[in-house]
This record gives C-alpha cells, sequence and structure tokens, in this order.
C-alpha cells in the first residue's frame, strides 16, 4: 500500500512539472544523520536521500517548491578499538516525506531555502548487539523543518546542503530530561545534515 501511495505522488509530480509554470529538479545526496536524545553523539549513520522537487515562481527572485524525497535516517553507535568492549547499536528510521518550501534566488548562483515537513515512517529497525527488532513507540509520522542552500555550478547541475530536524519528538516514550536540551524539551529528534546534487533538465 505504501509503495502505490509512493507511485502516485511520484507520477502526479511529473504531470504537475509539465503544466504551464513549473519547473522540476531531481535530488540525490548522502544523509550524515543522529537522534537528539538517545545518548549516542556525532552524525555517525549515513543514508540515502533521493527525491524530486517541484518548483513555481511566486514574484521575482521568490519560488515556492514541494518535494517528495525518501530519506535514510537514524543514529549509529561509534565503537573504540581500544575502550573496554560495550553494547553495539544501529537506528535505522526510514520516510518518506514531502517537505514545502520557500526559495530565493537572489543571489548569483546561489538559491536560499527553508520551510516545514511531513513524513511518513516506512522503516523502523533497531540493531543492538546483532539483535533486530523495531522501536515499539517510534512514532509514525514526523514533523520537520529544513533549511539549505544550492550552489549551481551550470544552468542544469547544483551541490545541495541542507540541515533537517524534526519538531516534535519522533518516540511516545516517557522522557525524564538530566542534560541540557533545546527549549527544555525532552524526546527523541531526528538531526542530520543532506550534502548531494540536483538536476535541472
Amino acid at each position: 500500500m505504501k509503495r502505490n501511495v509512493l507511485f502516485f505522488l511520484i507520477l502526479s509530480s511529473f504531470q504537475v512539472s509539465f503544466s504551464q509554470g513549473f519547473g522540476a529538479e531531481f535530488l540525490l545526496g548522502a544523509n550524515f544523520s543522529q537522534v537528539d536524545g538517545d545518548q549516542l553523539a556525532g552524525y555517525n549513520k549515513l543514508g540515502l536521500n533521493l527525491g524530486i522537487q517541484i518548483n513555481r515562481e511566486i514574484k521575482t527572485d521568490w519560488q515556492a517548491a514541494f518535494e517528495i524525497r525518501y530519506s535514510m535516517k537514524g543514529a549509529k553507535k561509534v565503537i573504540d578499538p581500544e575502550a573496554p568492549p560495550s553494547f553495539d547499536l544501529k537506528l535505522s528510521y526510514h520516510y518518506v516525506e514531502v517537505p514545502l518550501l520557500v526559495k530565493y534566488n537572489g543571489l548569483e548562483n546561489i538559491t536560499l531555502y527553508a520551510g516545514p515537513s511531513v513524513g511518513v515512517n516506512v522503516v523502523n529497525k533497531r540493531n543492538e548487539n546483532g539483535r533486530i527488532s523495531e522501536e515499539d513507540e517510534l512514532n509514525p509520522m514526523e514533523f520537520g523543518m529544513h533549511l539549505g542552500a544550492t550552489y549551481y555550478v551550470s544552468d542544469h547541475l547544483g551541490l545541495d546542503v541542507r540541515h533537517s530536524y524534526s519538531m516534535l519528538s519522533i518516540s511516545n516514550m516517557p522522557f525524564i530530561v538530566n542534560s541540557p536540551t533545546w527549549f527544555g524539551r525532552a524526546g527523541w529528534y531526528n538531526r542530520l545534515f543532506t550534502i548531494g546534487i540536483t538536476y535541472k533538465p
């Protein structure tokens, strides 16, 4: 069912992109992610990020855009081979997400953008010392925020850098705050940097 919905969204995006006044960009990148609140530090979880963006000019130097992305997020504990033995943990959370962006094109060769997104979790996997399970309290939906910039090296190709963060906790587990957090929030939050390329046909 989820695959059928994804196929329908992609097909609809192609149809919209060929409508008058709309343009499309294809997106391919790598996520460097962590989960704030899981006590694992560092952007150690590498994942794929791909999708399509549909945009339309709303006024001079400004565009509105929406995207459909498949984004592999999560966290990974890095094992120090010289340290005493400890547990191994990798969290793999994959999402189909739809960011809604406002883009500013007033700078030469550089586009700045920001906006919220909604995502649906399609992969929920916890690998702890080789034992595979699911996070029982992981939310099926994620509400996030995106901030980034694209540097266009040609009329068709751009280099993209983006920071994404969950606005609400991705887990329903009860949490006790025992360390400083942003705005005193308790919970788990996907945080990631995406580095990639964009292609405009």
